[in-house]
């Protein structure tokens, strides 16, 4: 797209820079006259827009300090076609990838990366959403003790009619992070158990530094075959000098919902029990 076209169309906004692209989505860093720092996302209305309008949805009814806030969304005729647009909180920091590029996490990071994670999803358990692309990519910390839970994009509704056909063999999700249960599109095992696996996984590569699913695969079939059949190696911490963070890890990726902790709730309670024994506290870390 023309970036001084989208400018003069958005006038309260100056500074507009891309920050990514991908299919017909386009997605840009901005300044807003009375918002701040700000992302403004575009995406072609005919290839989806009913799933802008659910990622708009999450970040309204997910009310967590931890998720951006959508401040306005609209849409755009422009030279390639009808866009819907929205408006959103900027965070500024780094996600997850970055830092994970240098290796595992000091351990209490992970925890307190867990329990803000699991406390976010909670929230959003709360609503009946599923956020469904948990992964490194998804996840930005700030720099001032917060990991914040980015892009709703691929976010399940439960009470809402799901978007992905249900023909499909293969679902939506991030193939090494998301489980079973999603990659097959097992529609109705999906819930907030599906965030706890991926979860898991998260937490599992940030304190080892890397995914056991991805290393050394040749290609994403590969990939699935071990999330379906392979359990993570154990942790094996010595900072968890009880096991119980590798206890609940192992809990969290488990192969079947039903093995897993019954809610996103129960995991959070858990992973506080953890931070408290560790006398690990929530917040207030300020570098990974």
């Amino acid at each position: 797209m023309d970036i001084p076209w989208i400018a003069a169309q958005f006038p309260q906004l100056s500074g507009l820079q891309p920050l990514a692209t991908g299919g017909q989505k386009v997605v840009f860093a901005a300044q807003h006259s009375s918002d701040g720092d700000v992302v403004l996302k575009l995406l072609l209305k005919a290839t989806g827009e009913e799933r802008l309008e659910r990622e708009v949805l999450a970040g309204q009814l997910i009310e967590c300090e931890r998720v951006p806030r959508v401040f306005e969304t609209g849409e755009l005729a422009t030279p390639i076609g009808s866009c819907i647009w929205l408006r959103e909180q900027r965070v500024q920091g780094t996600t997850l990838r970055t830092p994970l590029r240098m290796g595992a996490f000091d351990f209490a990071v992970v925890v307190r990366l867990g329990v803000q994670l699991l406390a976010t999803l909670a929230l959003a358990e709360a609503k009946r959403i599923v956020h469904r692309d948990i992964k490194p990519e998804n996840m930005m910390f700030d720099g001032s003790g917060n990991f914040w839970l980015l892009d709703f994009g691929l976010a399940r509704h439960l009470d809402l009619e799901s978007l992905t056909a249900t023909r499909f063999a293969f679902g939506v999700g991030t193939v090494g992070y998301s489980p079973p249960e999603q990659m097959r599109n097992r529609k109705r095992e999906i819930d907030g158990r599906a965030d706890l696996f991926a979860a898991g996984v998260l937490l599992y590569e940030c304190a080892t530094g890397i995914n056991p699913f991805l290393v050394g695969a040749r290609d994403q079939l590969e990939v699935l075959k071990r999330v379906e059949q392979q359990q993570l190696p154990r942790l094996q911490l010595a900072a968890d000098c009880d096991g119980s963070f590798a206890d609940l890890v192992a809990a969290l990726t488990q192969k079947y919902p039903n093995q897993r902790p019954r809610s996103v709730a129960d995991a959070l309670k858990w992973m506080t029990e953890i931070a408290s024994i560790h006398a690990i506290a929530p917040a207030g870390v300020r570098n990974v």
